[in-house]
């Protein structure tokens, strides 16, 4: 512990890769982040203090995230510098989207988008290309959304070897890598997603920093197999996945795809188990992305076949929620893209 508080002669650089290859470890994390913190203030770095703040607002959890990305949007509005505004909005969309706020992310990542294109920043217009493209995802457009992340991937690629404060391209491409194959697995490009797969256990078996995206790729390969109709290695490869995981996330997907696999495996008590877990979770948190409404729809037909009728009422209210909301959020942020975005674009 003492070694990391000692460590104020790192550059701000090689404190965002030590971030990075610790995301696991609270304790580290949060030495490193107030470490990164603490150094802008004393240095009076403005630019390096909205990045320390965007990373606290990335490893926190509600409300604590979003007044880190408040604390942000403060210090690129201070600072009078429109590189760093853009940075500060953007970061605020990708919280609110994670607490599932999206049409309030969405205006804000088109906000980034407006004034990184006034500003020729290449490296924020390909982020906010990114978070467009999670929102077509969200909407089910797959397809423009893996037209979007073939240029994201590109992009962060070419720039791989750049070390830059404040530009994580290492991430960023892994993340886009990430989209791209779920994408490709939706429209049954399924084929191309083995090179793609070989791709990023490449990287990450030459990035010692990076081996904590490991099983999200391997998570990639599980999906890529239930949509495949190969339900039993799904599971093995989820399941895989799941025991490799080492972070604070639920993982939500893992889950619904194990109890998919399951109920095709016709395991139906093994199924419900995994898909009453993103009842709880949908329970504890109020977010549940619209991919998952079909765990509803199964836990439906199962308290059905029971005779359970407390529980199927209760699952029939849960899922007309979650499809008011869903179809509110729909119309907001399809106009929106398609009347600030697409077009323009």
């Amino acid at each position: 512990m003492s070694q990391i508080n000692n460590k104020s002669e790192l550059s701000y650089v090689e404190i965002e890769k030590k971030i990075v290859s610790v995301q696991n470890d609270q304790a580290k994390l949060w030495n490193l982040i107030n470490l990164y913190i603490n150094k802008s203030k004393k240095e009076k770095n403005s630019e390096a203090l909205l990045y320390a703040y965007r990373f606290a607002s990335n490893y926190s959890i509600y409300p604590t995230n979003l007044k880190y990305a408040d604390s942000a949007l403060i210090v690129g509005k201070k600072s009078q510098s429109k590189k760093l505004l853009t940075d500060a909005y953007l970061n605020r969309g990708n919280i609110f989207m994670y607490e599932e706020k999206y049409n309030k992310a969405l205006d804000e990542i088109l906000t980034a988008n407006k004034y990184a294109t006034e500003l020729g920043d290449d490296y924020i217009i390909h982020k906010t290309m990114y978070f467009i493209a999670q929102n077509k995802i969200y909407l089910g457009l797959y397809k423009e959304a893996n037209e979007e992340l073939k240029y994201c991937i590109e992009y962060f690629k070419k720039n791989l070897n750049h070390d830059i404060l404040g530009k994580d391209y290492q991430l960023y491409y892994l993340y886009s890598l990430m989209s791209f194959i779920d994408s490709n697995t939706k429209i049954g490009k399924q084929k191309q997603n083995k090179i793609l797969l070989k791709e990023a256990f490449n990287f990450i078996n030459k990035n010692n920093n990076l081996e904590i995206y490991r099983p999200y790729f391997i998570s990639s390969e599980g999906t890529d197999l239930y949509y495949s109709k190969n339900y039993k290695k799904a599971i093995i490869k989820l399941s895989e996945a799941i025991r490799l995981y080492n972070d604070q996330w639920p993982h939500i997907t893992e889950i619904y795809y194990l109890g998919m696999s399951n109920w095709k495996l016709e395991k139906r008590g093994v199924a419900i188990k995994y898909l009453e877990e993103i009842d709880k979770e949908y329970n504890k948190t109020k977010k549940l992305d619209p991919q998952f409404r079909s765990a509803y729809e199964l836990l439906i037909r199962y308290n059905d076949s029971i005779g359970n009728k407390d529980k199927q009422l209760e699952y029939i209210n849960k899922l007309m929620a979650l499809d008011r909301n869903y179809e509110k959020n729909y119309k907001y942020l399809f106009s929106k893209i398609n009347k600030e975005y697409d077009t323009h674009k």
